[in-house]
């Protein structure tokens, strides 16, 4: 096992290097009652007169399982032994789809409702979920984008200011100030592959590289660089390209095939999966076909002679299909 990090200097390195959370800001931290959450909660509080933020907790009941009000209480109670204000927000189940990408358009509604103005919202992920990430990712064939993962700044008001410490470090620190935490039961069953990444590759990865977690970290975090390099160079193509709700063909082949693929995800709404559809229109746009092409998003794209048409929000019909 590698050598614990110091937590609260660690953590307080990364707020200041990274100009995470300003002195004097209105801090939300987003505590499900698990260790990483839960020292988030702990370590904001060590800092929380120094750096003059005003802090409150908020607890979202995913309802997934049927202990989760136990989860919610526990939070509750550990507000009020740390005398902050405290909001408790349940997400409705949902009917279909994907249940992760349900949760995560939920948390992001909660996250931007409760950050009025310029508050801000801190999560518990920390350099082993980075990693873990990262590998999933590199699983799965992702892209740039995909394995960029994490980043100190979230969508909207959302701060990650623990992603220099690994879980390990944090639940040495709560045992240090005697703060216990809930262990999610889901979190040790091996029928998901996050899981299985978290207890079998992961130490199996730092028997043979101690620190890898970190290692990992660093190259997720350069990845998320150059990802944002690539989003500028989407956008200012983007500008260059598309005139209206049209662009020219032989323009648009004259760029690099991944900024055409970053064009096409921009122009249809950054949908969180389709990339294969993506790719097929791309090719389709290479070979000149005529007629038209529907992509994930609901964009309609039309070649009209070397032009190529752009229609937004367009709606399936039976014969699309």
């Amino acid at each position: 096992m590698n050598k614990v990090r110091n937590p609260e200097g660690t953590f307080i390195e990364t707020v200041r290097t990274r100009c995470l959370l300003p002195k004097g800001s209105n801090v939300w931290a987003a505590v499900s009652g698990g260790s990483d959450s839960v020292a988030l909660l702990r370590l904001l509080m060590q800092f929380e007169n120094h750096m003059k933020w005003n802090v409150s907790v908020l607890h979202i009941d995913h309802g997934t399982r049927s202990d989760s009000a136990d989860d919610a209480a526990f939070v509750e109670e550990l507000a009020a032994r740390l005398e902050l204000p405290f909001q408790l927000r349940r997400i409705p189940p949902s009917e279909s789809g994907s249940l992760e990408a349900y949760f995560s358009s939920k948390r992001e509604a909660i996250y931007n409702e409760i950050a009025e103005g310029s508050d801000l919202v801190t999560t518990g992920h920390t350099a082993s979920d980075r990693a873990e990430t990262l590998i999933l990712r590199l699983l799965e064939g992702s892209g740039l984008r995909g394995l960029g993962g994490m980043d100190y700044f979230g969508r909207g008001p959302v701060i990650r200011p623990l992603l220099d410490l690994s879980r390990h470090d944090l639940q040495e620190y709560l045992s240090t100030i005697d703060q216990s935490w809930i262990e999610d039961p889901t979190n040790i069953e091996d029928i998901f592959l996050r899981n299985r990444i978290r207890h079998i590759i992961m130490p199996a990865l730092e028997s043979l590289s101690p620190g890898c977690s970190y290692a990992l970290g660093r190259s997720s975090a350069n990845l998320s660089q150059w990802r944002d390099v690539m989003d500028d160079m989407i956008e200012k193509t983007i500008e260059e390209l598309v005139f209206g709700d049209k662009f020219i063909i032989e323009q648009y082949l004259n760029y690099p095939r991944a900024v055409r693929l970053g064009v096409l995800w921009v122009l249809s709404g950054r949908p969180r999966s389709g990339r294969e559809e993506i790719e097929k229109t791309d090719r389709w746009l290479a070979d000149t076909k005529k007629g038209f092409h529907l992509l994930p998003g609901g964009l309609r794209i039309t070649v009209v002679e070397s032009e190529v048409f752009i229609e937004k929000s367009f709606k399936r019909t039976d014969e699309d299909q």
